[in-house]
């Protein structure tokens, strides 16, 4: 099967999932959880760090995300997926896969949405492998996107370090925005949840998709287990008033740490977003200090539960696979 792919990129919780699942909603398209196991993947098969498919199908099954795909494929039939020697034929056949697995009603559908929120840090690789690639760069306020972030367990949990952390992924995507020029479509968070019907049909006439009245209601990705708590509001109607709760969370002191990196400042006011202070405001070297204190502790809090929760994944997938398994032997 060949795909058109459409990837999607921006800050993470500047709404990459919410964009992926409702254009996922249209027959014509199938959005697939994450997959940063692509990228990975891709970069081993350049190496050439696998000696045959079978070992690049042991690699891929003690992968967090390629397991987060919800494929119960034994060894065999995964490793006759991979070509080594033809990596976007690789692809295309795990894509092929998880529709026959997860979406057997959209067999026929040929665009892929892919809402990796960092595929604009590997957007050369990409484009090499598919010329036709469209890309998406979704904008979110930085405050919402601090707002959103810091009481998770990955990511910045300050509203300092999520400034530089917003900062840096979105000079990223932006400097693929040159790169790709027209081929690449910016769109605001904020225009989406007010404006759907709008955006989504620019979207849909930049993709080459047709516009359907039932991708306003979503539903077309399948969450995994693991990110469905983080993306609670996924699936359900746009709600505009979201665009500006950030300014009932974050406190005064927190939208001043976070305007105070300078670049943050910049591109707010650049990207049109209305600053509470006219400069970057000045913060101490000891609360700036501070605020590394504070990322490196919750850094070590957090780091041993993600692995568990990876660890608890891994088990759940390997239990599937033996139970599939099962399965086969009494049908055989």
């Amino acid at each position: 099967m060949h795909y058109r792919p459409v990837f999607v990129a921006g800050c993470d919780r500047s709404g990459t999932t919410l964009l992926g699942d409702l254009l996922g909603n249209s027959r014509w398209s199938i959005t697939t959880p994450e997959s940063q196991f692509l990228h990975d993947l891709l970069i081993q098969i350049g190496l050439g760090s696998f000696r045959s498919p079978e070992v690049a199908a042991s690699w891929l099954q003690k992968h967090f995300r390629f397991v987060a795909w919800d494929m119960p494929l034994t060894l065999r039939e995964l490793a006759g997926l991979i070509d080594l020697k033809r990596p976007r034929l690789t692809i295309e056949n795990l894509l092929a896969e998880y529709v026959r697995h997860v979406h057997p009603d959209k067999i026929g559908a040929d665009v892929w949405i892919d809402h990796t929120p960092d595929n604009f840090k590997y957007q050369t690789m990409l484009k090499n492998l598919f010329p036709e690639a469209r890309f998406i760069h979704i904008v979110r306020d930085g405050r919402a996107v601090c707002a959103s972030i810091k009481p998770l367990e990955w990511g910045p949990n300050n509203a300092y370090m999520a400034s530089r952390h917003w900062a840096t992924r979105l000079s990223e995507a932006m400097a693929v925005e040159v790169a790709e020029g027209a081929n690449c479509l910016r769109v605001r968070f904020e225009d989406l949840l007010q404006d759907p019907d709008d955006v989504l049909q620019r979207i849909c006439r930049f993709i080459d998709l047709p516009f359907e009245t039932t991708l306003l209601s979503g539903g077309g990705l399948m969450l995994p287990e693991f990110t469905r708590s983080q993306h609670r509001l996924v699936g359900r109607p746009l709600d505009g008033s979201r665009a500006e709760r950030w300014r009932r969370t974050l406190r005064k002191g927190e939208i001043r740490d976070f305007e105070s990196y300078p670049l943050a400042h910049t591109l707010l006011t650049q990207l049109g977003y209305r600053t509470e202070f006219a400069d970057p405001p000045q913060l101490s070297s000891l609360r700036v200090f501070m605020r590394y204190c504070h990322e490196f502790v919750h850094n070590i809090v957090h780091r041993s539960r993600h692995r568990s929760m990876e660890a608890r994944a891994l088990s759940a997938y390997r239990k599937l696979l033996n139970r599939s398994l099962s399965q086969l032997s009494i049908q055989d």
